[in-house]
């Protein structure tokens, strides 16, 4: 009977989709609408709390990977996508197994919340771990045993005043002098290593972030976060009950976002020119937060009770067989995967844009206040998008949005990095930060209706499996919005820090430098950025900013060009989408009535099974 429903379900879904309903129908959808229970505010804030601790941890790591591992540490940038790709395809069928686990578990505690209590610690400690690096890791230097790094003047470094950055007449007779005695390479002079490529990171620090790369995404975006989407799915099946849910979901996590926006350049000006002091402190803070989060969450948020199932569990293979069987989930799989892409390529690669493509030194400052004004137009985007939503539709606000967003970013493309500094890039944030509500406000209530969808043909409820996919899309779109462009960018000649043992967020050995390059020694007041160069010309860009221009262009076509034609892509699917809100209360009224029969039929045996044992 099951695999009837399958193979006819496309028919039906054309019979659901098209045909008007019945005076009747109408009257039991509207009956199901009103008598759904609300959640309560309380629960709601429960359940919504955790996705603000993983929001700033994933803001937190994210950038980490390239301004930590890459630039501070010296990781090369094949090495680390490599890793990356490895450790998302190794996790690929561990999610499926995941979710098909805890789709299939029963405990008096539920089905999802023991995953979450189990592994979240976890998740904690890799974070913590991961973001720590620099308590066993340092950049190597250059091998010639000559270069400024590892000659530093004691001397020279006691006359530095931190709180003067623009006079240093000590200072710098001090460095003329241990310029002239060969203790200090001149600013201009080519260093030993004449080739202009820093050295190697150990193969311990590869090995260090790949081991727990993976723990953390197994432990927490696997095993922690699919059960936490699935239960939230499982929370109500009203129609605008899920909008508002995952509207304040959404919410808490962008306030997780901009959580991290306001730490991170808080310690940014705490620690200018030290980017590991900077992780390690919030990788602290961030862990410590979602654990209280999730401690709320498990003694708050109770679980629907689930009927018994009325089959067996299907196999892996079939259960995905007749996931993708699903009409409405294969279109909705047709968007939703390059607008994961165009919204995840922005984010892996801003920080690389205005590093080298802009070419700003102080690239931490423009890439909070950029990601600050995003994160407010979220807030401010999110009850605008929830209320036409109600009005408009779901797939329609999503679609249009779709579109305004293609349109921003090709206009983006067409304007030199050069020019993008203030008004046009925050002013593209300003307009992206509501297509980004959009992007997670919405898609998530979608796929609520299609899994109800799902059940009504084949009697199973199966949101873990579901979520799986949805995380794994993340996955795998991760792999294209930050190993693709780091492959490319890699061919086409990328240095981390254009080469540089330091500057630009790695803080130098000697506090009057403000980088130190093969070719260029930023001999300055203090280690400050915007501090007044000694030597040559003053205003000259900082060389850890210098990348080839295969490599800008790389960064700026993954960053503008391809997201404008993903979500150009996600838009015509995102429209055609036949699940609507009048078609889900029919979805939802046929559900309830076939309870109501199996109820009714269950209580007669009931009786008789009663009446048998009297006798």
């Amino acid at each position: 009977a099951r695999s009837l429903v399958v193979r006819h379900s496309s028919r039906m879904e054309a019979v659901m989709m098209q045909s008007p309903a019945s005076p009747a129908s109408q009257s039991s959808a509207n009956l199901v609408a009103n008598t759904e229970k609300r959640l309560a505010c309380g629960t709601i804030a429960a359940y919504s709390a955790p996705r603000m601790p993983f929001s700033a941890i994933d803001l937190l790591i994210r950038p980490a990977r390239i301004t930590v591992y890459r630039d501070a540490l010296g990781m090369t940038i094949a090495a680390q996508a490599m890793i990356v790709s490895l450790c998302k395809s190794a996790d690929f069928l561990l999610g499926f197994m995941l979710g098909k686990l805890s789709d299939a578990t029963r405990t008096r505690w539920g089905r999802r919340k023991p995953f979450i209590a189990l592994c979240s610690p976890v998740f904690m400690i890799c974070t913590l771990l991961l973001g720590s690096p620099g308590w066993f890791f340092s950049r190597p230097h250059s091998a010639d045993g000559n270069s400024t790094v590892t000659t530093v003047s004691e001397a020279c470094a006691a006359l530095v005043d931190s709180s003067n950055r623009s006079s240093c007449v000590e200072l710098k007779a001090c460095i003329d002098a241990a310029v002239a005695s060969s203790t200090l390479r001149p600013w201009n002079a080519t260093d030993g290593n004449a080739d202009g490529v820093a050295a190697a990171a150990p193969a311990s620090l590869s090995a260090y972030f790949g081991v727990l790369y993976f723990l953390w995404y197994l432990s927490g975006w696997t095993s922690s976060l699919i059960p936490y989407d699935a239960l939230g799915m499982e929370l109500t099946s009203d129609y605008h009950e899920r909008a508002r849910l995952f509207g304040v979901k959404t919410a808490f996590q962008f306030m997780g976002y901009l959580l991290q926006i306001g730490v991170g350049l808080g310690v940014s000006l705490a620690f200018e020119t030290d980017v590991l002091m900077q992780v390690r402190l919030q990788a602290v803070a961030y862990s410590a937060l979602l654990g209280l989060c999730f401690a709320l969450l498990l003694r708050s948020v109770a679980e629907r009770p689930l009927r018994p199932p009325k089959h067996a569990p299907l196999p892996m293979v079939p259960a995905v067989r007749q996931l993708l069987a699903n009409g409405p989930y294969r279109q909705y799989l047709v968007f939703k995967v390059p607008m994961t892409i165009a919204s995840l390529l922005p984010a892996n690669l801003i920080i690389d844009y205005i590093k080298y493509s802009m070419r700003i030194e102080d690239f931490n400052a423009t890439y909070y206040v950029a990601f600050a004004i995003v994160l407010l137009c979220v807030f401010g985007a999110i009850p605008l998008l929830i209320s036409a939503a109600r009005r408009w539709g779901k797939k329609e606000v999503l679609a249009t949005t779709c579109v305004v967003e293609a349109l921003l970013f090709a206009v983006a493309f067409a304007i030199p990095p050069g020019a993008m500094a203030d008004g046009p890039l925050y002013i593209l944030c300003a307009c992206v930060g509501f297509g980004m509500a959009a992007s997670y406000v919405l898609p998530d209530a979608l796929l609520a209706d299609i899994i109800d969808y799902d059940e009504l043909h084949t009697g199973l409820r199966s949101e873990g499996l579901y979520t799986v996919v949805e995380s794994n899309l993340q996955q795998y779109a991760e792999i294209v919005g930050g190993v693709v462009p780091s492959l490319v960018a890699y061919f086409a000649g990328f240095q981390s820090l254009g080469g540089c043992s330091c500057g630009c967020g790695a803080k130098c050995d000697a506090d009057y430098l403000r980088w130190s390059c093969p070719a260029d020694v930023g001999y300055a007041c203090t280690d400050g950025f915007g501090a007044t160069l000694l030597y040559g010309e003053p205003d000259r860009a900082a060389p850890c900013t210098v990348q080839p221009e295969g490599v800008q262009w790389s960064f700026r076509v993954f960053f503008l060009a391809v997201p404008a034609a993903c979500y150009l892509l996600a838009a015509i699917p995102a429209w055609k989408l036949p699940i609507s809100s009048h078609s889900h209360r029919a979805i939802v009224a046929q559900l309830r009535a076939r309870e109501a029969a199996e109820a009714a039929a269950a209580r007669p045996a009931a009786c008789s099974e009663a009446a048998e044992a009297e006798t």
